[in-house]
């Protein structure tokens, strides 16, 4: 469950679902220039704003669904075959604070960057560091001290959020004693891009910020960033800023999606009777998926949480995501 359950409810539904980013702000090719690059960030950010600001009933599953896809980008950047099914699996299959496995600590550092507003983001990204297993040491101060540095910069900020990830994944991964980060690890990296998240957070008075750039920068398998950059690398700048881009239409397009599965939600909400039902409601729009064992409510068993769910997806309203017999888990 969140660290605070910020979803306004099932009954604050909004009439309609948030627009989507128009085709002539979606690049069909990579941008040659900066400027390019900044137009079809910009435009696609535009739209992501008003939704983060709107703060949707399901603002809560929103940023647990982007964790994951970062944290899967982030496994297979670093060379491992886990996808976002195996990785929901590490994470609700394991004991609460048990040892996720070495892909599920991406997901549990993925999803620290949500779980707190913006404003506390660095105690969420010590969590983040301390699940990823990176020390506190000068070259983790190094990474903090570039993030607050391009948050208090004037630079627009998809561009101080690329000039954070630079900095920081350069400190992060070519510190004595640090090979390993930047390479089939990849926790360096994984952690620069949840610094540049931060940034941009910050630099669009976001309340909570939204894992973004992990998932569109690593989206290839074994790829990660390359070599370590010049920091004031126009090309490097332009590849993240578009970045950005794909990333914020990629959830403005997941937004959309959640609006219209949270609609056959609410619609099938008067034909539940079961005593707790509003409680479950409540975090299926407060979490990625949940088990029929999960302590959503006092007042519901683990059997009467499988009838429930199994009866919200006979209405069509939710689906079961593992298509499993047993072990099965419930979401938007």
């Amino acid at each position: 469950m969140l660290a605070r359950a910020d979803s306004l409810g099932i009954q604050s539904l909004p009439a309609a679902s948030p627009p989507p980013v128009p085709a002539w702000a979606r690049a069909v090719t990579a941008p040659e220039t900066e400027a390019e690059a900044a137009f079809f960030a910009g435009a696609a950010l535009s739209r992501l704003d008003a939704i983060v600001r709107e703060n949707p009933p399901w603002a809560g599953v929103w940023r647990q669904r982007l964790a994951l896809s970062a944290a899967a980008a982030n496994v297979r950047g670093a060379g491992r075959t886990e996808d976002e099914a195996a990785l929901r699996d590490a994470f609700h299959l394991s004991r609460p604070g048990g040892d996720p496995g070495p892909a599920g600590k991406f997901l549990l550092a993925s999803r620290e960057l949500g779980q707190r507003p913006t404003r506390q983001w660095r105690s969420s990204f010590d969590a983040a560091a301390g699940v990823l297993r990176i020390p506190h040491d000068e070259a983790l101060e190094e990474a903090v001290e570039a993030a607050e540095a391009c948050s208090a910069s004037a630079r627009p900020a998809p561009f101080a959020a690329a000039r954070a990830f630079a900095l920081a994944r350069r400190a992060l991964t070519s510190g004595a004693g640090r090979p390993s980060l930047g390479g089939r690890g990849g926790e360096g990296e994984a952690l620069a891009a949840w610094l540049a998240d931060a940034v941009l957070a910050q630099r669009l008075n976001w309340p909570f910020a939204h894992p973004l750039l992990a998932a569109s920068l690593f989206s290839r398998a074994g790829r990660r960033a390359g070599g370590v950059e010049n920091p004031a690398d126009g090309g490097e700048t332009t590849r993240v800023v578009f970045a950005y881009a794909r990333a914020a239409a990629a959830a403005v397009d997941l937004a959309g999606a959640l609006a219209r599965r949270t609609k056959k939600l609410a619609e099938a909400a008067p034909k539940l009777r079961a005593k707790g039902a509003g409680a479950a409601l409540q975090a299926l729009l407060d979490e990625d998926c949940l088990a029929a064992s999960s302590e959503i409510c006092g007042q519901l068993s683990e059997r009467g949480a499988r009838r429930l769910f199994d009866r919200l997806v006979a209405l069509g309203a939710i689906r079961e995501l593992t298509g499993r017999a047993t072990f099965r888990l419930y979401g938007l």
